[in-house]
């Protein structure tokens, strides 16, 4: 009879370990296909972008990049909702949003706003959580949100900043032994490259 009342609760303690090891690897793959989507400017990035942010939850919980999680609820959920609407509608004719080049001043503000969050969010999760590596979980936070912005308005300088947001990640991922993260992060830097010399050409601007 305890058997019988104890297996429930086995099955849902395997269910769940089994779902802290392939949350990892759906996330990597629904990360790899937002990527693709975006360079490709097609909009269902954005709802699978929703989708990613639900599977990553537990994956950042469990590795305590607390900074990291918040990016994922509190910038990249709403950001994908927005950047959903704001690719489809947009445009000056509220259609399809063009790729266009950020301002010197634009990027000025969007650089200082990062120093200065980075700094301040880092010294806050050093001095008050158990965070891991506090400093650089929170300058992948405020420069992802940043990159994400960009994204959002279709500025091509977006791909820049993702480039430098999956250097630091991969360091931060293979240092909390998230492998498929660590991989998804390391495939992410070629293909931003690849959305630069994409939207380039979208722009009419490639060689």
């Amino acid at each position: 009879m305890e058997r019988l009342d104890y297996a429930p609760m086995e099955i849902l303690s395997l269910l769940a370990d089994y779902w802290l090891v392939a949350d990892e690897w759906i996330g990597g793959a629904l990360g790899l296909l937002i990527v693709y989507f975006l360079i490709r400017e097609n909009v269902w990035a954005w709802p699978l972008g929703v989708a990613y942010v639900l599977v990553s939850v537990t994956v950042l919980l469990e590795a305590r990049l607390y900074a990291n999680l918040a990016l994922h609820l509190v910038g990249f959920l709403p950001l994908n909702l927005y950047g959903w609407y704001h690719w489809l509608f947009g445009g000056e004719q509220r259609d399809n949003l063009p790729v266009t080049r950020a301002s010197p001043a634009l990027l000025g503000g969007v650089g200082g706003l990062c120093i200065v969050g980075a700094l301040a969010l880092g010294w806050y999760f050093a001095s008050f959580t158990d965070a891991a590596y506090p400093y650089w979980d929170n300058a992948v936070f405020v420069m992802s949100l940043a990159a994400m912005w960009l994204t959002a308005r279709k500025k091509i300088e977006n791909w820049v900043v993702w480039i430098v947001v999956n250097v630091v990640s991969v360091g931060l991922y293979y240092a909390q032994d998230v492998l498929p993260y660590t991989l998804l992060y390391l495939v992410y830097i070629p293909m931003a490259a690849w959305g630069y010399w994409t939207w380039l050409g979208s722009m009419g601007e490639r060689p």
